[in-house]
C-alpha cells in the first residue's frame, strides 16, 4: 500500500546547498494512495495531472510505464515513488523530465543533473520499535530503535549504500548524478551522511570510476521534522569526490 504522499509551499533559491535544502511536505497535506476507495486508474489519472499541471516533462512514456503495471501494485507502488521525488523537484522551482534509467532528469538553471529512485517501505522492525515504546510509555525507560541487524541482518546506513552501489550502471555518464531514497520506514531517518561514509570509503578502497558518477544521496523521511527553516524531511549529503561536480547556480 502506498503511504501518503506529503509536498511542500517552500521554493527553492539557490543549486548544490539547493539539494540540502529541499523540502518534501505540501501543505495541503494532499495524499494519494491506493485503497478500497481508490483504484489503481484513479490513482495514475490523478497523479499524471498533478505533474502535467507542475510542468513535468515525459509524462507520455512514464503513463504508459504506469498504465502497463497497473495490476501490479508492487511495480506500480514504485513507480508512483517516482512522482513523489519529481514532485518534491518541482515543488522546489527545479524543472523535471520522466525517464528510465535514471528515473528523474532534473534541471535548475543551465544544470542539469539524473536521480535514480529507490523506495524503501515500512519494515518489521518499524512495527517491533513502536510495540517496544508502547510497552515502556509508563516505564520511563529507554528503548532503543531502528536497529535493523536482528530483523533483516544489515543496518539502515549500509542497505543504502548497497543501493547506491548496486545501482551504479544506471547512473549517467559526463553528468552529476544523486540517489533519491524514498522512505516509509523510521529505521532510515538521519542516515544519509553515514551511508555516503561508507560510499565514499568503498571509493577510495576499489578506486571504482563507476562510482565516482555518484554525487551524492538524497533521503526523504516519512516523518516530519521542524528545525530553523520550519518543517522538514530530506536529507542531502554529498560524496567526496565525483567525476562531474554539481555547480551552484548564481
Amino acid at each position: 500500500m502506498l503511504n501518503p504522499i506529503l509536498y511542500t509551499e517552500e521554493r527553492m533559491r539557490g543549486q548544490a546547498a539547493q539539494f540540502r535544502n529541499m523540502n518534501s511536505i505540501r501543505g495541503s497535506g494532499e495524499a494519494m494512495a491506493i485503497n478500497d476507495s481508490t483504484s489503481a486508474e484513479q490513482c495514475i489519472r490523478k497523479i499524471i495531472n498533478i505533474l502535467r499541471a507542475e510542468g513535468a516533462g515525459g509524462l507520455d512514456q512514464y503513463e504508459e510505464r504506469l498504465k502497463s503495471n497497473a495490476g501490479n501494485e508492487p511495480a506500480l507502488n514504485a513507480l508512483f515513488c517516482e512522482a513523489r521525488a519529481a514532485i518534491m523537484f518541482l515543488d522546489n522551482r527545479f524543472q523535471v523530465v520522466m525517464r528510465e534509467r535514471p528515473d528523474l532528469q532534473v534541471g535548475l538553471g543551465k544544470e542539469i543533473a539524473y536521480a535514480e529512485v529507490k523506495c524503501f517501505w515500512e519494515k518489521e522492525q518499524d512495527r517491533l520499535d513502536d510495540e517496544a515504546m508502547r510497552m515502556a510509555t509508563n516505564s520511563n525507560l529507554m528503548v532503543p530503535i531502528g536497529n535493523l541487524v536482528p530483523t533483516e541482518g544489515k543496518e539502515a546506513w549500509q542497505q543504502i549504500t548497497d543501493v547506491a552501489m548496486n545501482k551504479v550502471d544506471q547512473y549517467m555518464d559526463g553528468a552529476p548524478n544523486i540517489l533519491v531514497v524514498v522512505s516509509h520506514s523510521d529505521a532510515l531517518t538521519l542516515m544519509a551522511a553515514t551511508a555516503v561514509h561508507a560510499y565514499d570509503a568503498q571509493v577510495a578502497r576499489t578506486n571504482d570510476p563507476r562510482l565516482r558518477q555518484l554525487n551524492g544521496i538524497m533521503l526523504v523521511n516519512s516523518e516530519i521534522g521542524f528545525g530553523q527553516r520550519g518543517p522538514w524531511n530530506v536529507e542531502y549529503c554529498q560524496t567526496a569526490s565525483p567525476c562531474v561536480p554539481l555547480r551552484r547556480c548564481k
